[in-house]
């Protein structure tokens, strides 16, 4: 009989305790959720301006083990140029179970002590009515988070599958798995979305997308910009039935990462197709590369700032049309871009490369630009050869394309518009070789190895093209990139002289003989 008292009193003792954290945890969510509504709009603000979005808080019902509340997305007072119509609210109903064991938590056996658990799924309301209607009444996500008592917060979404047709065209997306970590102030956030399937069907034309897979980690710096890394995978991207040439790219990716030292913030973008068919023939493969370096970390804030304050200036304006809102964000792009280039920043393409069964191309290109001068008055009236020596510290460009991979791609081409084999190869040969005089007789290109190619290197006032080296002055006029003024004209079209000779100049006209 002691035993059993004994073991009621745990019980009773237990669910007091449980009862008592139950509504002290309630409390302090309450208070949370303030704090997080605050962190989201400002990130809100800083990634999106041009929306004139805000989140807010209403019908907060707290109980002893559960509460209710309403996340609601609608647009700031004064807000008269946005998306959605003020008044109009994007509502989101949540179920939250209080810690520090979630009964939510505890009937999946989850025993992981937490702040929350919340339920999340949108509510439908006039201005998601249409949305609701393809989803035949259900919420297009539904959203399950735990919150820890560090404040992170990490949730699993189900985006549901979609299959509605409207104007003609028919919709059917598989539905999407999306998985988040965020920290308390969001100053961390990690994200990955997986779905199978998009397909768009209208008259016989399909766009359809299979394997999408999309992953980031960021956290924020130490200039106020995410850091990190962000991974899109699709597996294929197919259009039938398109303008008659269906087209199916394998592979798509795009793989993006910023990083950051003590000043300044770099950043790299690289575009990769696995494979290109256009009419059933495989086209080859490529890659793409954008690179961005020695960006000076808080010029880049304060012009990503004057890029939002003049976006959110716009949308409460009574006067700007859209015209004029589009021009006064792109004046103050401009104004302020000037200040980009304080370090001597670099850009370059790190390469762009193009392969199919007879070879690969590629071309690099790379340019580190100047701080501009105090005095900026002059600029606009600069001579092109000034403005060079005053914007570029240096600048570089090789290309390589061998000839038999040109030829490959110059038939492929030609068979694909309904040409025979044999006379699109003796086409494509001929124009490859008219494309190779004309570089040559340009002295733009050389041909290395079957390959034509172009090396050019742009240094503190010298050239060097193609192995021949010069000021940038003599460059400049013998390839006729001069001013007009800075050369006095010449009664016809010439040509730079030849490396092997110094004859005189030869005529443009008639030099090189068309492929027939």
């Amino acid at each position: 009989m002691k035993k059993s008292l004994v073991a009621v009193g745990v019980i009773v003792a237990l669910g007091a305790a449980w009862t008592g954290a139950s509504w002290y945890t309630g409390k302090q969510i309450e208070q949370r959720i303030g704090q997080s509504v605050s962190h989201a709009n400002a990130e809100l603000e800083k990634a999106f301006p041009e929306t004139g979005l805000v989140l807010q808080s209403k019908d907060f019902q707290r109980g002893i083990f559960s509460s209710d509340v309403r996340l609601v997305l609608t647009v700031k007072d004064g807000v008269k140029n946005a998306e959605i119509k003020p008044g109009e609210e994007i509502s989101i109903k949540s179920v939250i179970d209080h810690g520090p064991f979630p009964l939510a938590q505890v009937k999946k056996l989850t025993l992981i002590p937490s702040m929350a658990s919340v339920h999340s799924e949108l509510e439908n309301n006039e201005a998601l009515k249409p949305l609701f209607a393809v989803t035949k009444g259900k919420s297009l996500f539904t959203a399950d988070s735990r919150v820890s008592y560090s404040g992170s917060v990490i949730s699993d979404v189900d985006i549901i599958p979609v299959d509605f047709e409207q104007n003609g065209a028919k919709f059917n997306f598989s539905g999407a798995k999306l998985t988040s970590d965020l920290s308390r102030d969001l100053k961390e956030i990690s994200l990955a979305i997986k779905s199978d399937q998009l397909t768009i069907n209208k008259n016989n034309e399909n766009f359809v997308v299979k394997g999408i897979d999309l992953d980031l980690s960021n956290k924020k710096g130490k200039f106020d910009i995410y850091v990190g890394d962000q991974n899109i995978n699709i597996q294929e991207i197919s259009l039938k039935g398109i303008g008659n040439e269906d087209m199916v790219l394998s592979g798509v990716k795009i793989n993006s990462n910023i990083g950051e030292d003590e000043t300044n913030l770099k950043g790299k973008i690289t575009y990769s197709l696995d494979g290109l068919k256009l009419k059933n023939t495989d086209f080859g493969s490529g890659k793409f590369a954008i690179t961005a370096d020695r960006l000076d970390g808080e010029s880049v804030r304060k012009f990503t700032q004057a890029y939002n304050d003049a976006t959110a200036k716009s949308l409460t304006s009574d006067d700007l049309s859209s015209d004029a809102a589009n021009a006064a964000i792109i004046d103050a792009v401009f104004s302020n871009f000037p200040i980009l280039l304080k370090n001597n920043p670099q850009f370059g393409i790190e390469p762009l490369t193009w392969k199919n069964a007879k070879g690969e191309s590629s071309i690099s290109y790379k340019v580190s630009l100047k701080n501009l001068p105090k005095d900026k008055s002059n600029l606009s009236a600069m001579k092109t050869e000034d403005a060079i020596r005053t914007l570029i510290q240096d600048m570089s460009l090789n290309v390589t394309l061998p000839k038999p991979m040109l030829t490959e791609f110059a038939t492929q081409a030609k068979m694909m518009n309904g040409m025979d084999k044999a006379k699109a190869e003796d086409d494509a040969a001929k124009q490859i070789e008219q494309f190779e005089q004309f570089g040559q007789l340009f002295k733009i290109t050389t041909v290395d190895k079957d390959a034509i190619s172009i090396k050019f290197n742009y240094a503190d006032g010298n050239v060097e093209m193609n192995g021949k080296k010069m000021p940038l002055h003599q460059f400049m006029s013998e390839y006729n990139l001069a001013d007009p003024s800075d050369d006095e004209a010449t009664p016809e079209q010439t040509m730079p002289e030849s490396d092997t000779h110094n004859s005189k100049k030869v005529q443009i006209e008639g030099t090189v003989k068309p492929a027939q």
